[in-house]
């Protein structure tokens, strides 16, 4: 019974140090020596529970998709408006983006598997992303139009997510400077409605466009 406690107790702190070691230094740059540092253990250890650094990154990702699902469920109330629950999904990303918890560690591993991608949780990412873009698409259809395409729809998604997932990291201290007040709950507020209103605007005049 012992072991068994020691074994779990040395697994989640591996997990939660390789969390932390991939948000800071992506897949590539971090190293096992150093998530073993950090959690207080072994090679041994880290071999024994996942096998390699690749199965940990596999088993941190999963781990900080659950932390963050718990502390920022993306669903609306589906009696909403589908403009309304667009602004939900948008809210609970700028949200997660903003935490400095472990409920923000799921999206900033994502931007490192942007930037450099490791096919590592390619199908992750579609399982466990299921429920979220199933729920971003129904939104984005209820609000264009039932007779939009399969090509417009994704490139509709992916400017409402280029939008939400990268307007803080890449931009925060800009905001923060030049608005002179800091990145808090009613700034979230503001750039959600800046999103939603400047991505409703541009998707209809895009479909628009494309109808001409």
């Amino acid at each position: 019974m012992n072991v068994s406690k020691e074994r779990r107790g040395t697994r989640d702190r591996l997990l939660d140090a390789a969390c932390d070691i991939f948000v800071e230094r992506g897949f590539d740059d971090a190293t096992v020596a150093e998530i073993c540092a950090r959690a207080e253990a072994n090679v041994a250890a880290l071999n024994y529970h996942f096998g390699n650094k690749a199965a940990a990154y596999r088993a941190a990702y999963l781990r900080a998709f659950e932390e963050s699902a718990v502390q920022f469920p993306f669903a609306a109330d589906a009696a909403l408006a589908p403009e309304d629950r667009l602004a939900a999904h948008v809210h609970s990303i700028l949200k997660r983006m903003n935490h400095d918890g472990e409920a923000s560690r799921f999206d900033k591993m994502r931007n490192w598997e942007d930037i450099r991608p490791t096919g590592i949780v390619d199908d992750v990412d579609e399982e466990v992303l299921a429920a979220a873009r199933s729920h971003m698409l129904d939104c984005l259809t209820a609000i264009i139009g039932a007779e939009v395409t399969p090509e417009q729809l994704l490139l509709c998604e992916a400017s409402v997510l280029g939008m939400a997932r990268m307007v803080l990291p890449f931009n925060r201290r800009h905001i923060a400077l030049f608005a002179h007040r800091r990145i808090d709950d009613a700034m979230i507020d503001t750039l959600t409605a800046h999103i939603v209103a400047v991505a409703l605007g541009g998707l209809r005049h895009a479909i628009a466009r494309d109808q001409r």
